[in-house]
């Protein structure tokens, strides 16, 4: 099939992945065109041109001063995504696969010559409601699927709408997986920002007298200063940056506990399903999709947002079997089950 992928355009589909959407679009497209679709991708100039990339702007909103703020963001990304609307109309695409957390698409699905599928990764907020409404109510021929990436995800929309789920899904082969790691190591990884809150991932591996290590992008500077950089005074503590895809693997590979603590209602959590293929047990608040995708074999969660409550999870986290922390992930966060998902729904939507 011939299919055009939309992404997001605050990052770069590209490695080192800013966060779990840049990753999940990236393999999307991968895996795609492995199994022989013609991919076109629709994404920033800086993404990867080995996904049949067409630009949508020359470069990620992050790396611009204007798009930082709601508004200004609404104001770089209209354009962009305009002119997507009109190359897909000039272009004789079967799919439309719309991974983009923006309405506009959604808008215009009635316009568009080619079926659609959108996959929501966000909870409602007005505009986005607005477009599914709109874009449902235009729906005459049936050619527009909707589907949430998790089932608490499906719950916040079930006002809206009914949504069936594809869970995200990784590629396992790529994944290299440690059966014994000696020490009291945790890891913490994603975005440095308020809502991921790795200040009191810090603080619950240090009151569980564990080493613990963190990576990622800093996607809050005030944050990161005010709340995080003074804990790396502790040596028992370590930034390791924004890794690379090939040594993120590595750090969770060999770390004992992947600690994480949302402090909103995560709709997925691709972390929790990288750490699980490398065999790494997770300690985690109990928020969003986590209790979907962790049993009691592979992982802890927490009700409350309580460090204390947290360093016990680490605990008793650590003490699971990384074999079954695999298999889990084999079973329930492979990729090949999600890409199979939707070229199901690609073709019925396209009868």
């Amino acid at each position: 099939m011939k299919i055009a992928i939309v992404g997001l355009l605050h990052n770069p589909i590209a490695q080192p992945f800013a966060g779990g959407m840049e990753s999940h679009t990236w393999w999307l497209a991968r895996k795609l065109i492995d199994r022989g679709h013609q991919v076109t991708l629709f994404a920033s100039g800086d993404s990867d041109k080995a996904l049949g990339l067409v630009p949508c702007n020359s470069s990620a909103l992050a790396m611009h001063p204007p798009g930082q703020t709601s508004a200004e963001h609404y104001s770089c990304s209209l354009p962009a995504y305009a002119e997507v609307v009109r190359q897909i109309q000039q272009s004789d695409f079967d799919i439309i696969h719309n991974n983009a957390l923006y309405p506009f698409l959604l808008s215009h699905a009635a316009e568009l010559t080619a079926p659609m599928l959108s996959v929501i990764h966000s909870p409602p907020y007005d505009a986005l409601k607005t477009a599914v409404r709109q874009a449902m109510s235009q729906d005459a021929e049936h050619k527009l699927a909707l589907v949430a990436v998790s089932k608490s995800l499906s719950n916040e929309w079930q006002s809206i709408l009914p949504l069936d789920v594809v869970y995200n899904g990784i590629d396992m082969d790529s994944w290299p997986f440690v059966l014994e790691v000696p020490g009291e190591k945790a890891i913490w990884y994603g975005r440095i920002v308020p809502e991921k809150a790795p200040h009191l991932a810090i603080a619950a591996a240090l009151k569980a007298g564990y080493n613990i290590s963190v990576a990622g992008p800093i996607g809050n500077d005030e944050y990161f200063k005010e709340k995080v950089e003074p804990l790396f005074e502790c040596d028992r503590v370590r930034y390791l940056g924004h890794l690379s895809h090939s040594k993120i693997k590595k750090a969770l590979a060999t770390a004992s506990v992947f600690v994480n603590t949302p402090c909103w209602e995560e709709p997925y959590g691709i972390v929790y399903a990288e750490a699980l293929a490398s065999g790494t047990p997770v300690a985690a608040f109990d928020r969003g999709a986590v209790g979907e995708i962790l049993t009691a074999r592979c992982g802890v969660t927490v009700k409350d947002e309580s460090v204390d409550q947290l360093a016990e999870a680490i605990r008793i986290a650590a003490t699971l079997s990384r074999k079954d922390c695999r298999q889990r992930a084999e079973s329930f966060c492979n990729i090949d089950n999600m890409v199979s998902s939707y070229e199901k729904i690609y073709h019925h939507i396209s009868l």
